[in-house]
């Protein structure tokens, strides 16, 4: 288990200025743990402007075709390089500069049309979507969001061109998940015209390739007369004085195409006017760039499990066993069923999160963690369930299935390991909520003068969320699931009170409940991203004349919620009734810490 360290409290305090401080205000997933089902925040379910879409298809045709010609996925994870001539290419397709604004060479489109095109080179080649994600998705996204106007004429027209690489140096030898945790130190020269680097960065993809990079450096700041250790962002480019490759690469399990260097800063010198947004501010920027990178990541995801489950559903129905095909079996079915539905709850998250991001809306950080949490544990699943029903067959390395395999393993790792987002998007969930059961603890001690607090508290369970879908708009198709969203909410609130309640701060180290927590949360919103999917689908295909071409779509959608809303009811009633103390015994006495 990765215990949530105070360093890691520290990252959770660093980001309130990423939250809306009033829980009226709050994002939709954070507003389920006060049991509020704000579909309005939903619904409709995002679609993309008619215009970027047909810009974005006749974008997706070139980049089938050129990866189909040029882009062999064996032979890059054999060579553990993608050449040269691949990432000129795609420069010259303008995929690595399709979020970079016009004005500075780029393609102007959505971040809906950039997780398509992502979603879309991850079918070929997931080392080409990491490739093309480090640079774009995080590598060069901080310049477009917190760039001056000169540091962005300076860059980006090299950067969109696919000229020049980008890459974001955040992780350290001592750093991983821990953004807080940033070691590298700059100080500045005495006329405040340098500051010099001085640290070292693990795990940088495109590092030894980049033209400029993302750092993530301490510094020292004033505030209100005192001094302060805060992050800062700067932009570093490979011919500054002290920067220096130490590993260009190595070798690992999956992505081989793609290389992680480990960079040192000797005293680097950077320009004063490289600094990346304002003094002391880089973790904002670190955290606004993951959100984004974040939500990327799940569209490469959902490409692997698209591919994977095409290949599966053709191989159960040909393969014959016991002189019966493979899909006349339950056992085979039942996986497919699974594949099935959880790769069409990961496209319903993704690109509901990718339409939230086009239309601005704020406090997404919770929904983009989830997302990322959600897309990286589901497509290793069906990947793996894959290789399974493959048999020996899927353990090939001709087959492609292997490969895929071992590629998807690092998606659950990377952007926020799977332990730390599971305790993050629990404990930033239940924040709020916990905030306000401190007040209505204080206010029970004097209780006649805040009878208002204490009414207030007393309907807390039984707020917006009791309107229900006819409330909502739901299609009568969907009452059912509307029912489940409704029952579920309330349920997760109640328990999270309750469980709060219970062990107090004493949470913020059991990290067993709030997985279960964090789960809940996760599939609950997967759930209703899949319910505004599924909606959206009903109303278009009845303006259209009717809903038979997409009954198949709809069967998928209302089993990926029956089951969900059994997983989630399961890890509920785990939160007050489970075997943790056995478990943990037997890792103590494993580990030996009873000695």
């Amino acid at each position: 288990m990765v215990k949530l360290s105070e360093r890691d409290q520290q990252q959770l305090e660093k980001a309130k200025d990423l939250m809306e401080s009033g829980a009226q205000e709050t994002g939709f997933f954070r507003s389920l743990f006060f049991g509020r089902l704000r579909l309005d925040k939903l619904m409709p379910y995002p679609q993309q402007d008619p215009a970027d879409a047909k810009r974005t298809d006749e974008l997706l045709d070139k980049v089938d075709r050129y990866m189909r010609e040029h882009v062999n996925a064996d032979r890059i994870d054999k060579t553990e390089r993608i050449p040269q001539t691949v990432i000129r290419g795609l420069g010259k397709l303008g995929v690595l500069g399709m979020t970079v604004p016009k004005e500075y060479g780029g393609g102007g489109y959505s971040h809906t049309a950039y997780c398509r095109v992502l979603e879309r080179i991850a079918m070929y080649c997931s080392s080409t979507a990491v490739l093309v994600g480090a640079h774009q998705s995080i590598g060069l996204k901080a310049l477009i969001l917190s760039g001056t106007e000169e540091q962005k004429r300076t860059y980006l027209p090299d950067l969109a061109s696919g000229r020049k690489l980008a890459a974001f140096a955040l992780t350290e030898p001592e750093a991983g998940s821990d953004a807080a945790n940033v070691q590298t130190r700059a100080e500045p020269s005495k006329d405040g015209k340098w500051w010099f680097i001085t640290g070292e960065k693990k795990f940088i993809t495109n590092g030894a390739l980049a033209g400029m990079m993302t750092v993530m450096a301490r510094t020292e700041v004033t505030i209100n007369g005192a001094k302060h250790d805060k992050v800062t962002a700067f932009i570093v480019t490979p011919d500054m004085p002290g920067f220096e490759v130490v590993k260009p690469n190595r070798s690992k399990c999956g992505i081989r195409g793609t290389w992680q260097a480990t960079l040192k800063f000797n005293r680097m010198k950077v320009p004063a006017k490289n600094i990346l947004g304002e003094l002391g501010r880089g973790l904002k920027v670190a955290l606004t760039v993951l959100d984004f990178g974040r939500c990327t990541l799940s569209a490469g995801c959902i490409g692997g499990a698209k591919v994977a489950l095409d290949k599966t559903i053709e191989h159960v129905k040909s393969r014959q066993q016991f002189d019966r095909r493979l899909a006349d079996f339950e056992a085979v079915q039942h996986k497919i069923a699974r594949m099935a539905e959880l790769t069409f709850a990961m496209d319903a998250m993704t690109y509901l999160a990718a339409g939230m991001v086009d239309r601005h809306d704020e406090d997404l950080m919770l929904e983009t963690a989830a997302t990322k949490l959600f897309c990286s544990e589901t497509s290793w699943r069906v990947i793996d369930d894959a290789v399974q029903l493959h048999g020996g067959e899927g353990y090939m390395r001709d087959g492609g299935l292997e490969r895929m395999l071992r590629d998807a393993r690092i998606n659950r790792i990377v952007e926020g390991a799977t332990e730390v987002m599971t305790s993050f998007v629990a404990l930033m969930g239940m924040k709020g909520v916990g905030e306000e059961l401190e007040q209505v603890l204080k206010a029970a001690r004097h209780p006649w003068s805040n009878l208002d607090r204490l009414k207030a508290f007393a309907r807390h369970e039984w707020r917006d969320v009791i309107l229900g879908p006819a409330a909502t708009g739901l299609h009568p198709k969907l009452a059912r699931e509307g029912r489940m969203l409704t029952k579920l909410t309330r349920e997760l609130a109640r328990s999270v009170t309750r469980l709060l309640a219970k062990h107090q701060t004493k949470i913020l180290d059991m990290q067993l409940l709030q997985q279960r927590v964090a789960w809940a949360a996760v599939e609950l919103y997967a759930m209703t991203a899949v319910v505004s999917r599924m909606q959206s689908m009903i109303v278009a295909a009845e303006s259209n004349g009717g809903v038979e071409h997409i009954a198949r779509d709809l069967t998928i959608g209302k089993g990926f919620c029956d089951h969900a809303a059994g997983r989630i009811h399961q890890r509920l009633r785990g939160l007050f009734g489970n075997r943790d103390a056995k478990r943990l015994a037997v890792a103590r006495s494993v580990l030996g810490l009873n000695e």
